[in-house]
């Protein structure tokens, strides 16, 4: 199974950079030609059986003219304490290649059952919500669209508070939400440093709609 990591950082950084002037192969054309929705389906097969459509928030087909990529996220992740769940897949459909990786509360949670892709209950919807709209009332950390929402937003709950993550291309940034208040603090941001794959890989991508 190839990187899920230096992959996933690869495909963001040329979601800025589409264009329609590639060639595609007979194979990629083949497959482009079926449509995103038969794309989406094939990729789900190769992903499992336990995951479907309503366990992401965004999917996204790609092509660079050589291989067709399928990217299931969500890119706001929410996790009960001592859970464990899958929330991001993505497939190399030609390659049949899958990648994925688990998000746990806390970090080093142990768990020993099967994980699963994450879905949303009553109260995740609840308690996100609560959590989002805590950041808006809040000049401190920025105003979040969820339907355009690109980065990537981990939210851990604790007895007390809600422990968030937030990483962007740019920054990372993590704070806690009182779960009562909705006041946030211990507020701390970084600067990563640029992934020198940027420069090195000169594919260009569209996007399949």
């Amino acid at each position: 199974m190839k990187c899920f990591t230096i992959f996933s950082l690869v495909l963001l950084h040329h979601t800025t950079c589409f264009s329609q002037n590639i060639i595609m192969n007979k194979e990629v054309s083949e497959i482009i030609a079926s449509g995103k929705d038969t794309i989406v389906l094939s990729a789900l097969q190769l992903v499992g059986k336990e995951a479907g459509t309503e366990n992401f928030s965004k999917i996204r087909v790609t092509t660079n003219g050589k291989e067709v990529f399928v990217s299931f996220n969500n890119p706001i992740k929410y996790l009960p304490q001592k859970t464990v769940f899958y929330f991001d897949a993505t497939v190399l459909l030609i390659e049949k290649v899958t990648s994925r990786h688990p998000v746990s509360n806390p970090v080093a949670f142990d768990h020993k059952k099967e994980i699963l892709f994450f879905k949303h209950t009553e109260d995740t919807k609840k308690n996100t919500q609560f959590i989002i709209e805590s950041i808006h009332k809040s000049s401190e950390v920025g105003i979040i669209n969820i339907e355009d929402f690109e980065d990537d937003m981990i939210i851990r709950e604790h007895e007390s508070y809600y422990a968030v993550s937030v990483i962007s291309q740019f920054q990372e940034s993590s704070y806690k939400i009182e779960k009562v208040s909705g006041r946030i603090y211990d507020i701390e941001h970084a600067h990563p440093e640029p992934s020198p794959l940027e420069n090195d890989n000169t594919d260009i991508f569209i996007e399949i709609h």
